[in-house]
């Protein structure tokens, strides 16, 4: 395709990067229509998705493309050439090559996701990658910091046998257009291969910054379907196209509405694009990896994300702006510690619930710690050694606010220092609001504000000698609003914490590696 007279080349990466949200799985269909839409349309090359080893972490099938994966994609597109991406910190010259082998019938070209300090290493993978003969590209990130001082470019010279591409990427979306053409410049001053733009889309300068690189003089662009993308999103493939309609009439958007429907669906569930936290990212080039997880759970409020951003950003001071006194423990140490979470299952057993909390609290003290306040109302008439503890994390404090009238003043609200983001707590349930301090020991955790993790974390502190579960069903993982991340959240953190101590659940559960101890049966002894 021509832009201002000049050819460019246009990769499409939706499944690649749209994989951030989805987990990379994707169905059948819509990677059917999608392809077909592609293969119509003047797209020069389709980035299918990663090619990655064995990681821990389960994600999708195009975030491993295995063989049948590629040959029926190489079906539904047979125009535009096949493109994958290798993450460069999960492989080196050894594990690289069954990643590499057999895969030249169906992948055109391979991208290397590349630190700027890490061109080296992405030469060595490109030097494999070329026995196979395919073409080699690399994407050298994080433009935002390298822009004043693109000294890694030096590494490129004379690489033009090795690279058949280099793009710079916008990871955090925080280029201006007016930067663009000195970094173009700048690399060209050693490389004399294809250069490429990949731009985020974080303060709604991805096409700008695009027809800017494209002004520069770069080769090719990136861009996806409704910009689906990893934090804010990409340059939109339909709004590229659309500016190149105007210059050719000959292009035609017609195949572009059914695979458009498909991602729109996807957009409603996922809802990406670019808000307030992710133009702070973008402005100050903050990760967007921490971001997109604070968006992506729904526990924290716009404006505590804000919040946390401008504290990274102006004060770069990683202390609280409110604290509490240390919470006590206590001398009657409760036998039993009920950890009650938000599922479904407490109000439909809440009943048999309230049942054995009578029956055990008439032996010995019992605590309830709440993972949320979710369920909190239906607690509300308790003898009077059962306690009650409630974690605090992001917007618990505006849940808590719509049922003030549950709460009671010997209830205990609970902190943590290791939350990522402090706690909304209303002004009058401060003086009730205490912190576990730093004894606590969650370093291990990679889910620092974790519910679950902070609950058991309290009952452990509190000395209980049994902790029990209710409520912690587990979601139904063919929704993908942000269950599935909130699922696997949850298990790590188990699978973590019962190395340690075993942990009961009295009612069914999707996760595992909890032991059943069923409620009704501890009624009848």
């Amino acid at each position: 395709m021509k832009i201002n007279g000049k050819q460019i080349k246009l990769l499409d990466c939706t499944l690649r990067d749209g994989g951030y949200y989805t987990n990379w799985e994707f169905t059948p269909e819509l990677v059917k229509r999608y392809l077909q839409a592609v293969n119509s349309l003047p797209i020069d090359y389709v980035e299918l998705g990663y090619r990655s080893p064995d990681v821990s972490t389960y994600y999708g099938q195009y975030y491993y493309l295995p063989q049948s994966v590629l040959t029926q994609c190489a079906t539904w597109c047979p125009n535009a050439r096949l493109a994958l991406m290798l993450n460069l910190k999960e492989v080196d010259v050894e594990s690289v090559v069954p990643l590499l082998e057999n895969i030249s019938s169906y992948v055109y070209m391979i991208r290397m996701a590349t630190r700027p300090t890490d061109i080296s290493k992405a030469k060595m993978i490109a030097r494999v990658a070329k026995d196979y003969g395919l073409k080699v590209s690399i994407n050298v990130m994080y433009m935002s910091e390298w822009i004043k001082q693109p000294s890694f470019a030096a590494e490129l010279q004379g690489a033009e046998s090795l690279l058949d591409g280099m793009v710079m990427v916008d990871s955090y979306g925080a280029v201006y257009p007016q930067d663009i053409a000195p970094c173009v410049h700048a690399i060209k001053k050693y490389y004399n291969g294809t250069i490429g733009f990949h731009g985020h889309d974080n303060m709604e300068l991805a096409f700008a910054n695009t027809l800017a690189a494209v002004e520069a003089g770069v080769d090719c662009v990136d861009a996806t379907m409704l910009g689906m993308g990893r934090g804010a999103g990409n340059l939109k493939t339909e709004l590229l196209l659309t500016y190149l309609s105007s210059l050719d009439s000959s292009i035609s958007l017609n195949t572009l509405m059914d695979t458009l429907s498909d991602f729109e669906a996807l957009k409603q569930t996922y809802k990406w694009g670019t808000n307030l936290p992710y133009m702070i990212s973008g402005r100050y080039s903050l990760p967007q990896k921490e971001i997109m997880a604070w968006v992506t759970q729904k526990r924290y409020s716009a404006a505590q994300i804000v919040q946390r951003l401008q504290s990274n950003v102006i004060s770069k001071c990683e202390s609280r702006s409110q604290s509490y006194p240390i919470l006590e423990i206590r001398k009657d140490c409760p036998v039993v510690s009920i950890l009650i979470g938000g599922g479904d299952s407490v109000p439909q057993h809440i009943n048999g619930i309230l049942e054995l909390i009578r029956k055990e609290c008439k032996q010995h003290p019992i605590q309830l710690v709440f993972s949320s306040s979710k369920h909190l109302h239906l607690f509300d008439d308790m003898p009077e050694n059962v306690s009650r503890y409630i974690y605090m994390v992001g917007i618990e404090g505006r849940r808590l606010e719509r049922q003030m009238s549950s709460v009671r003043k010997q209830d205990i609200l609970v902190v943590t220092d290791q939350s990522t983001i402090d706690a909304y707590i209303p002004d009058t349930l401060i003086s009730q609001t205490y912190s576990l301090g730093k004894q606590v020991k969650q370093e291990e955790i990679i889910y620092q504000d974790s519910p679950l993790c902070a609950a058991v974390r309290i009952a452990t502190y509190l000395r209980t000698a049994a902790i029990w579960m209710v409520g912690f069903d587990g979601y139904n993982m063919e929704d993908k609003s942000g269950s599935y991340d909130l699922m696997m959240e949850t298990q790590t953190v188990i699978d973590y914490l019962t190395k340690e101590m075993p942990l009961y659940t009295l009612l069914p559960t999707k996760y595992k590696h909890l032991q059943m101890k069923p409620l009704y049966s501890l009624l009848s002894l």
